[in-house]
């Protein structure tokens, strides 16, 4: 024994045990997802439990002696903080119960929401992915997808064929959809985590520290818990990308042209490829390019010319025409149009409340102008990137992701709000905390949160719904713009975040 090994404080021994437990659901979903379903939820209580117990002490000895004390000096924020870190917790907990054992939905997210309980974004992947390995031509054929898989209905794929590269591969070792539904869900979240974490020790300093005390608020909220269930690329293509930016910047452009590579086979990722180009950051855009052709090759080589031939005479002309979103305009599809957080959607969301003159023309006549706005504030940003801080840097990041997400004819609630939930995290860890400050944070935080069901509660009619989703839809889109907009303080703003800690959230 060390007897001259320092004394770690309570507040590190609990901030470790509830960080290490909400974690450690993650690998145990991964293991309970290939044992017997009956057994399942009890393995995975046991693995996250006994994973818990060996991360903790580790954990404990190595997060910030800053935080030692906090108990004491920040009596009513640190009790927040533990209800907030439990509930944490326990709505993880529900969602890997759901993910283990299809049958527990009343466990899931929206437990009381028929659609959320059936609805899987992952299960397109999985069928697409099954349908190449048959050799099927037209793998992006809707029709292909009007069945369920167990309780799930099938999702339509819509993504590039180099996509298929991870389905493939997990039903290559044996996976079915439930297996790899869980350890698709035990990857993002692990990939969210570790992206937070990294990028918030990159950052550094005070603002690094409040983000890492600061995940447990992000991961309570609604979108990232129900992107997380329901599997959508979303969270891995935004953590992807933010991470390769990051690499970068560090001078790894190897590593991070391999990240960055894959992510913008999601589309709107590729935006950052123009602001690479804009900031004159060549090497980095080259190994982005070079990473994207090699896996291009690789499923060629895999998957065979077919799903590549279907993409670009079936599919494609279906995404530049419109057609893949059609069904927006249809009658009685409403509430789905409510929950469209995309910028050329608000055509439709006008359509749906009356106003005349709202046609596919336009949709796509505003998509494109968003396109081009989108394309300025990239460069705008790259120009200014030498003057940013780490923190305005990664902010800068994530709201240029943001927005470009926008783009899409169609852009679910949970999908739109995810990236700029994560960057009010950001926003909030860079701040000083003022009575203000802390009001105008929290009515942010849950407009940010206000994920629309489609029933199980009482909700207003179609014009309150379509209200509550403007509000929110507004508040992310008017964050993400500020953000890249304000004036970089560089430096200076982290010597002073650093040098007069916050009364409220600084907590080191």
């Amino acid at each position: 024994m060390n007897l001259s090994a320092p004394r770690i404080a309570s507040e590190r021994w609990i901030v470790a045990a509830l960080m290490s437990l909400l974690f450690a659901t993650l690998p145990a979903v991964a293991i309970a997802a290939f044992v017997p379903s009956a057994l399942a939820p009890t393995v995975a209580l046991a693995s996250a439990i006994v994973l818990a117990g060996l991360a903790t002490p580790w954990l404990a000895r190595r997060l910030p002696h800053e935080w030692d004390g906090l108990s004491r000096a920040h009596p009513g924020w640190s009790a927040l903080w533990l209800l907030i870190a439990i509930a944490a917790i326990a709505r993880t907990a529900g969602i890997a119960l759901f993910m283990v054992d299809a049958n527990q939905a009343q466990a899931s997210a929206y437990w009381f929401d028929e659609f959320y309980v059936r609805h899987n974004c992952f299960s397109g992947m999985w069928k697409a992915a099954g349908l190449a390995g048959q050799g099927v031509p037209n793998l992006y054929d809707p029709e292909h997808y009007g069945g369920m898989e167990g309780r799930f209905k099938l999702d339509d794929f819509l993504y590039l064929p180099q996509f298929l590269i991870l389905p493939r591969a997990g039903i290559a070792l044996g996976g079915g959809f439930l297996e790899l539904r869980a350890l698709w869900f035990a990857i993002e979240g692990a990939l969210l985590a570790m992206s937070v974490l990294i990028l918030g020790r990159w950052i550094g300093g005070a603002a690094g520290r409040r983000i890492a005390l600061l995940l447990p608020a992000l991961w309570l909220s609604t979108p990232v818990l129900l992107t997380l269930q329901l599997g959508n690329f979303q969270i891995a293509a935004i953590a992807m990308s933010l991470l390769a930016m990051m690499l970068f910047w560090r001078g790894r452009p190897v590593l991070g042209g391999a990240v960055l590579g894959f992510a913008v086979f999601k589309l709107f990722p590729g935006l950052l490829g123009l602001y690479l180009l804009a900031a004159r950051r060549w090497r980095d855009a080259a190994w982005t390019i070079a990473f994207s052709a090699l896996y291009s090759v690789i499923a060629l080589a895999w998957l065979g010319t077919a799903p590549f031939e279907a993409f670009f005479q079936f599919q494609a002309p279906r995404i530049l025409s419109g057609e893949s979103w059609a069904f927006l305009w249809l009658d009685g599809l409403e509430p789905v149009v409510a929950i469209n957080d995309s910028v050329p959607g608000l055509a439709v969301k006008l359509d749906a409340l009356g106003v005349g003159g709202m046609t596919p023309v336009v949709e796509k006549a505003v998509s494109w102008v968003w396109t081009l706005v989108v394309f300025a504030l990239a460069i705008f940003a790259a120009r200014r990137a030498s003057a940013m801080s780490r923190l305005e840097l990664v902010s800068t990041w994530l709201a240029l992701l943001a927005l470009a997400a926008y783009r899409s004819p169609f852009v679910p609630d949970h999908n739109g709000l995810f990236a700029p939930i994560w960057l009010w995290l950001l926003v909030a860890a860079g701040s000083r905390l003022q009575p203000s400050r802390v009001a105008a944070l929290a009515i942010a935080y849950l407009g940010l949160s206000a994920v629309l069901p489609f029933g199980g509660m009482p909700l207003p009619e179609l014009h309150g719904r379509m209200a509550l989703s403007t509000f929110s839809q507004a508040i992310a889109i008017g964050l993400c713009l500020w953000v890249v907009l304000r004036r970089p303080q560089g430096d200076t703003a982290n010597a002073r975040a650093s040098a007069t800690p916050s009364p409220t959230l600084s907590m080191g």
